[in-house]
Order: structure tokens, then C-alpha cells, then sequence
């Protein structure tokens, strides 16, 4: 059927055309952007994870230390050094990724379960330097007064970061940006050699494939998005806390990845958007919030266990070669 082709490009054309109107459909509620940035961001670090884990098969467990580095190195610079928020962002993105690379030789010394146990233990780490460098990080107090990135300015058009509406135009672009990237990683050689190492590693390396280097490669890049998406947090907050890059957070990310559908190039943003979204519609329940969205995932994972992405996908499937319904 030649619709099916397009169905899914008109599909993400109209989902684009809702995010870029979002500021005119929730004038008035700023609570639903606000929403929306926080989606971003998270997402953001999940594209990271997604490359690790749905491409690579690298199951890390302390993701969100990276984000964290990336947030205070951000912070530092722009509040002590008075650096502007682009060459504080870059900063924080090679230091992610040096970082990042420098943990995961290390790491790849282990394999299975010892591999997210030495990850989640590098998290540990980094969420312990952020809480008890006192005189960089400011500790468990946190690093208040991070700024917006300054107006710009083009004759006599300012737009100012300081307005949620352009804040979320903001961080909409550089995830967008950051999507586009997980495309060409996926679809480029790099890509399709992580696919190979996440099928069968010993045969790749019997065909000639330096598997350190390219899951250096991987969790450098993972690492780096991560950086970038705590920058965006602390900007959009203003404040640089240990409490948003703990260990829980690190899982958290896992399971955004995994229920939007791990190895899915819009399965981040799927997972995001849920994870953000849900909760708070559940909160009508406040007392019974937590249960009700444990059941869901619960019940999520035996009837989905690709995720909402894969669920998705798997149903188009049945639907375009005509066995829908089974």
C-alpha cells in the first residue's frame, strides 16, 4: 500500500507542526510548556542513552552523573567565570565527552551485569563530587543563579530567554538538532558496526572490528548529550542541584529509554514525554499516584516489551501487510 510509505512522514509532520504551535495552544497555561522543556531535556539525555544502550547494547547505569558533570561545569563557568551560555555549553560537552570516553575504558573491562555495576558506581562518583565539593559546587545547597542565555538581538527584534515561550523555541531546536544527529549516527557506518557488536560482539571482533574504540565512540557521544541536556536543565532552572543527577535519576533515564523503546529512533521522546506527563495526570490520585503508574509500567512491559515505540511499530506492521487483526 503506497499510503503506508507516508502515513508515518505525515504523522511526525504533524506532531512538529503541534510542538512549534505549542506556545499558541497553551497560551495561558505556562504550566504546559513548562512541561514540554522538562520533556526535552530528559529526552535529550535519553537520545544519549539510546545510542549506548539501543544501538550499542551498553546498559549504563549512572547516565545522569554526565549530565550532572555537564550542569556544573555549565554552572561554574557561567556564574564564577562569567562565560556566556554558548561557550559555556560547549565546554561542558567536551568535558562530558572526555570524560566519558576516559570512564568507559574503564568500564569496558567488565562485561554483563559487572559492566552497569562499575557504570552505576562512576554515577556514585560523580553524584559525590557534586555533593560534597563545597568550594566549586557549592554541595548539597547547590549553585544557584545560573543565568538564561543572553537576548538576541537583530535591529530592533530582542528575544529574550527569560520568556518561557522562547526558552522552550530554544530548547526545542537543540533537541531537535540532537534527534537529527542520533539519525545520522544510526544510519552511518558507526551505526550499523554498533549493531553488529550489540548481536554478537565475538563475532565482531572475529571480522576485524575494534570494538573498544567503538564503543568508546558510543558512550563519548552518550556521555556528551547527556552534558548538554544538564546545561539546558540548569539554565532553565537556574540552579545547579546534586538532588536532579542522583542514582534514581539514572534509572529513571534507563526506563524512559526502554518504555519509549530502546533501539527506536523516536523512542527517547516517546519515553520522555510519558515520563514527564503521566505522573502529573495521575496526581487527580494523588495517594494512589505512585501505585497507578507502577501497575501501568508493569502491565507496559509484558504486553510491550519493545516499548510504546515497538508496540507501535509492530501494529503498523500487521496493519499494512493486512494479518490485523491476528
Amino acid at each position: 500500500m503506497k499510503w503506508a510509505a507516508f502515513a508515518p512522514r505525515v504523522l511526525g509532520v504533524l506532531v512538529l507542526i503541534t510542538l512549534l504551535s505549542a506556545p499558541a495552544w497553551a497560551a495561558g497555561h505556562p504550566y504546559v510548556l513548562h512541561m514540554l522543556v522538562l520533556s526535552c531535556i530528559i529526552s535529550i539525555a535519553a537520545v544519549g542513552l539510546n545510542l549506548m544502550l539501543g544501538y550499542g547494547g551498553l546498559v549504563s547505569l549512572g547516565h545522569m552523573g554526565f549530565a550532572g558533570l555537564g550542569a556544573y561545569v555549565a554552572a561554574v563557568l557561567m556564574v564564577d567565570a562569567r562565560w556566556s551560555f554558548w561557550g559555556a555549553l560547549g565546554a561542558a560537552t567536551i568535558a562530558s565527552a572526555i570524560v566519558g570516553a576516559l570512564i568507559g575504558l574503564i568500564c569496558f573491562r567488565f562485561r554483563g551485569h559487572f559492566f552497569m555495576i562499575v557504570t552505576l558506581a562512576f554515577g556514585l562518583l560523580l553524584h559525590a563530587v557534586m555533593n560534597n565539593w563545597d568550594d566549586v559546587t557549592r554541595g548539597a545547597a547547590g549553585l544557584p543563579g545560573v543565568p538564561r542565555p543572553a537576548a538576541w538581538r537583530w535591529g530592533d527584534t530582542v528575544i529574550s530567554f527569560g520568556q518561557l515561550p522562547n526558552f522552550y523555541y530554544l530548547a526545542l531546536a537543540i533537541t531537535l538538532a540532537v534527534f537529527v544527529v542520533q539519525y545520522l549516527v544510526v544510519r552511518s557506518d558507526l551505526g550499523r558496526v554498533l549493531g553488529s557488536i550489540r548481536q554478537d560482539e565475538r563475532l565482531a571482533r572475529a571480522r576485524g572490528v575494534n570494538v573498544i574504540v567503538f564503543k568508546t565512540v558510543v558512550f563519548a557521544l552518550g556521555s556528551a548529550l547527556a552534558g548538554i541536556s544538564g546545561v539546558l536543565q540548569v539554565s532553565f532552572l537556574r540552579v545547579a542541584a546534586p538532588a536532579s543527577f542522583t542514582m534514581l535519576e539514572s534509572i529513571n533515564t534507563v526506563l524512559v529509554v526502554i518504555v519509549g523503546g530502546a533501539g527506536f529512533l523516536v523512542g527517547p521522546a516517546v519515553g520522555a514525554l510519558l515520563y514527564v506527563t503521566l505522573p502529573e495526570a495521575l496526581r487527580l490520585a494523588n495517594e494512589w499516584r505512585l501505585v497507578i503508574f507502577g501497575g501501568l509500567l508493569v502491565i507496559m512491559m509484558l504486553f510491550a516489551p519493545q516499548g510504546l515505540t515497538g508496540l507501535a511499530h509492530t501494529l503498523w506492521q500487521r496493519v499494512t501487510s493486512g494479518r490485523f487483526p491476528p
